[in-house]
């Protein structure tokens, strides 16, 4: 059930707006009991989630795709609303009530962009105390960006954002769509998880450590440097002691994003000229021009040329010309470690950025919010290789990866029946 407007706002401590700071609130602690609604979606309980509320906003992308006199598929108006009116799982009684807002332009995901970002964050903003959970709808090809932005943009979340989309447009018989949204929604109402998340293919995914790793298969989304926080099928698991602890302060949205970032992809025999035209054009603009990050996608654990010289001399020109510098692997599992080789040493030395285990998405991303919360030099360093919404694993004192901070991470909880037959 909704909590009213006063009673929430009241619930929090009132506190300027949020800044990153070390560790913020991750006090990460294993909870007394599973994080779901007392019932969950049992067979035979259903008051409580027909009093939950979900609010579906509908950006464009696949999942509402039609096809044209043609044939062509497009972004249709109105086809989500209608398609959802017609579909029989939403008239049962068991359901959430549900409200769906879409975009009277709605969009391709290729044609997703900062400013679409915070469109999207000022909505939630806007219904955050009148609804339980949110879905947001949109392409799969920029999903992660969109829920790696997300998870920063959205200070002091304490309700459970789902992002997803489909493979195969809703219009056709054997669509994906379908169970993800049936499957988002009731997520959404009735799992308690203070995050941004990906839901795709029975699979519930941490947003900020989520990639597109399939472009020909409906299993398109994978976190290959964090667990699943939750299967869904007959049974619901839930891995509750990987879930973020509730914020202490109150919820609000940042929208000024940084968007001068450029991500270079390195491979054998780059011309260093590209990168330094790019650091010279930042030189050559006026004083008060927008500041620029650059992020290196190197090799293995964050190697790079030794006997090129140059490249070296690049990375400590662009530092030099105060250009904020991050460097992140190519490989898909695994975390850059710089201390491995030696350029990579020789980099730590001048001061680059480590992303650690950080996808490209959540990189990216965190960087537009930091430095558009003006963060520049050794703050930016420091929060950009601290965990602020579980983008990035913390080592123990062994050396360790150690996601829960918690006593295990094989512990489970079965969740019966979350969706009745």
């Amino acid at each position: 059930m909704v909590t009213s407007r006063a009673a929430m706002a009241s619930a929090q401590e009132e506190a300027p707006p949020l800044l990153p700071t070390p560790l913020e609130v991750r006090a990460l602690q294993q909870p007394e009991k599973v994080v779901m609604r007392k019932n969950s979606l049992g067979r035979d309980k259903h008051e409580v989630l027909t009093d939950a509320r979900v609010l579906i906003l509908y950006t464009g992308g696949t999942f509402g795709m039609a096809p044209d006199a043609v044939g062509t598929l497009h972004p249709k108006s109105g086809f989500l609303e209608q398609k959802v009116k017609e579909m029989d799982e939403f008239k049962f009684g068991g359901m959430p009530k549900v409200t769906i807002i879409e975009w009277e332009d709605p969009i391709d995901s290729s044609d997703m962009s900062p400013a679409d970002w915070g469109r999207i964050a000022q909505t939630i903003e806007e219904h955050y105390w009148d609804y339980d959970g949110f879905v947001v709808l949109q392409g799969t090809d920029t999903m992660a960006y969109t829920a790696s932005a997300l998870s920063f943009m959205l200070e002091s979340l304490g309700k459970l954002v789902v992002i997803s989309g489909a493979m195969i447009p809703l219009h056709f018989p054997h669509s994906d769509a379908r169970r993800n949204l049936i499957m988002s929604v009731l997520c959404a109402a009735s799992l308690e998880i203070p995050e941004v998340c990906i839901y795709s293919n029975d699979k519930l995914l941490r947003g900020n450590r989520t990639t597109k790793t399939f472009n020909m298969a409906v299993d398109a989304f994978h976190s290959p440097n964090h667990p699943v926080l939750a299967l869904t099928g007959v049974e619901t698991i839930l891995e509750h002691g990987l879930i973020l602890p509730y914020p202490r302060r109150r919820f609000s949205a940042f929208t000024k994003l940084h968007t001068n970032i450029c991500v270079f992809h390195l491979v054998p025999g780059f011309d260093d000229d590209c990168i330094t035209a790019y650091i010279e054009k930042h030189k050559r603009d006026q004083p008060g021009a927008s500041a620029k990050a650059m992020v290196f996608a190197l090799y293995g654990t964050g190697n790079a040329p030794l006997k090129k010289d140059g490249f070296l001399q690049v990375i400590q020109h662009a530092l030099d010309a105060n250009i904020a510098v991050c460097v992140t692997t190519q490989c898909l599992h695994g975390r850059t470690q710089l201390d491995t080789y030696a350029t990579g040493i020789k980099l730590l030395q001048m001061g680059v950025i480590t992303s650690y285990d950080m996808t490209i998405e959540s990189c990216v991303t965190k960087l537009a919010y930091l430095m558009g919360k003006g963060y520049r030099g050794p703050d930016l360093k420091l929060n950009m290789e601290t965990d602020l919404r579980g983008e990035l694993s913390v080592l123990d004192v062994t050396g360790e990866t150690d996601l829960t901070r918690s006593s295990s991470l094989t512990q489970k909880k079965v969740v019966k029946r979350m969706l009745s037959h």
